[in-house]
C-alpha cells in the first residue's frame, strides 16, 4: 500500500453542499487510511485551484485533485512551473473527465481514492502553451465554438449530452479559416474549420482514433479537420475504436509532433482542457515526464483465440 506522509486534498468548494459531502464521503476513509495527514481545500473562486497549486503543491507528497478536467487543468497549471512537483492523483468528480479516462482511472469515486492507496505512479507529459499548460486537449475552430455555446444550465442537467448538442449545432455553423504551422520544423499552411492537439485520448468521454501509445512519449497527436459537415463527422464516428483513421478523402490530416507554432487568419479562440480563455498564435512544447501521477491498471487483452 503506497503511503503519503501529508496530501492536500482539493475540491470545488461552490458546488451544492449536500452532494459534495456525499462524494468526499465516499474517499475520505480511504484516503485517510494512506495518508498521515490530510487536509482539505474547498475553492472558493475560479483560478483558486491553480494559485493553491502554486503557492502550496510543493510541501506535500501528494496532491489529490477531485473534480473534472477544468480542475485538473487549474491544477497543473499551478504546479507546472514548481521545481519539485508533488505525486498527483485524480478523483473524477467532473462532467466529461477526460484525462482520468486517459490515465486509466476508475470512474468510481471510492475505486478511484482506492487506486490512490495501491496504484502505480508514472511521470506523464504536459505541454506548454505560450504561457499556459495543458494536460488533454488544443482545439481551435469548431471545438472551440462548440465549447463556448454549451449553456452551463443545460450542462448542469444533461452533463456530457449538451456537448453534443453543442457540436451538432455548432457543425452547421464552421467557419474556415487559415491557418499557418510549423511542426517539428515541417511548414503546413492550409484552410481548416479546426485544429485539434491531442495529449490524452478521450474528448468528451469518447475514445479518439488513435493508434496505442502511452501518455508519456514525448508527442501529441495534431488533426486538422478541413471540412465540417455530416460526411465528417459519420467519419469520425465510423474510426471510433478502430484506432485507424480514414484519410483517403483528405479532409483529416494527421501528424505525430513534439513541438508546433500555430498562428491563424483571423485569430482564434482557443479551447483547452475544456476551458476557452485565449487566442492564436500559439507556441507549443511538450514537457515529457513532467508531472508524477498515480495511474491505473493497463486492460488485459484477452488472449482466447
Amino acid at each position: 500500500m503506497n503511503r503519503y506522509k501529508n496530501a492536500l486534498l482539493i475540491y470545488n468548494g461552490k458546488a451544492g453542499q449536500e452532494d459534495m459531502d456525499a462524494t468526499l464521503g465516499n474517499c475520505i476513509g480511504e484516503l485517510s487510511s494512506c495518508c498521515d495527514e490530510l487536509t482539505l481545500y474547498g475553492t472558493k473562486d475560479k483560478s483558486d485551484a491553480e494559485r493553491v497549486c502554486r503557492e502550496k503543491g510543493g510541501s506535500y507528497d501528494l496532491l489529490i485533485i477531485l473534480g473534472g478536467d477544468g480542475t485538473v487543468h487549474e491544477c497543473i497549471n499551478g504546479l507546472a512551473e514548481l521545481p519539485v512537483r508533488p505525486k498527483t492523483a485524480i478523483l473524477p468528480a467532473g462532467t466529461c473527465n477526460d484525462f482520468s479516462r486517459s490515465l486509466r482511472i476508475p470512474q468510481d469515486i471510492k475505486q478511484a481514492a482506492q487506486l490512490v492507496k495501491h496504484g502505480a505512479t508514472e511521470d506523464i507529459d504536459i505541454v506548454k502553451a505560450n504561457d499556459r499548460y495543458f494536460s488533454n486537449f488544443w482545439g481551435i475552430g469548431i471545438i472551440a465554438d462548440a465549447s463556448r455555446n454549451v449553456n452551463e444550465a443545460v450542462k448542469g442537467v444533461f452533463g456530457k449530452l449538451s456537448y453534443y448538442l453543442s457540436a451538432f449545432q455548432t457543425l452547421q455553423e464552421a467557419k474556415v479559416f487559415t491557418f499557418q504551422a510549423e511542426i517539428d520544423g515541417q511548414a503546413v499552411e492550409e484552410e481548416a474549420v479546426m485544429v485539434f492537439v491531442a495529449n490524452g485520448r478521450f474528448i468528451g468521454t469518447s475514445e479518439l482514433p488513435l493508434p496505442p501509445q502511452k501518455y508519456n512519449d514525448g508527442f501529441v497527436d495534431i488533426f486538422i479537420i478541413k471540412e465540417a459537415g455530416f460526411k465528417l463527422l459519420k467519419e469520425l464516428l465510423a474510426a471510433k475504436g478502430t484506432g485507424k483513421l480514414n484519410e483517403k478523402s483528405g479532409d483529416i490530416l494527421h501528424f505525430q509532433a513534439q513541438s508546433a507554432s500555430i498562428s491563424t487568419s483571423p485569430n482564434q479562440n482557443i479551447d483547452m482542457d475544456g476551458e476557452v480563455y485565449t487566442e492564436t498564435p500559439t507556441r507549443m512544447e511538450i514537457m515529457k515526464h513532467h508531472i508524477p501521477f498515480i495511474v491505473g491498471e493497463e486492460e488485459k487483452k484477452d488472449r482466447a483465440e
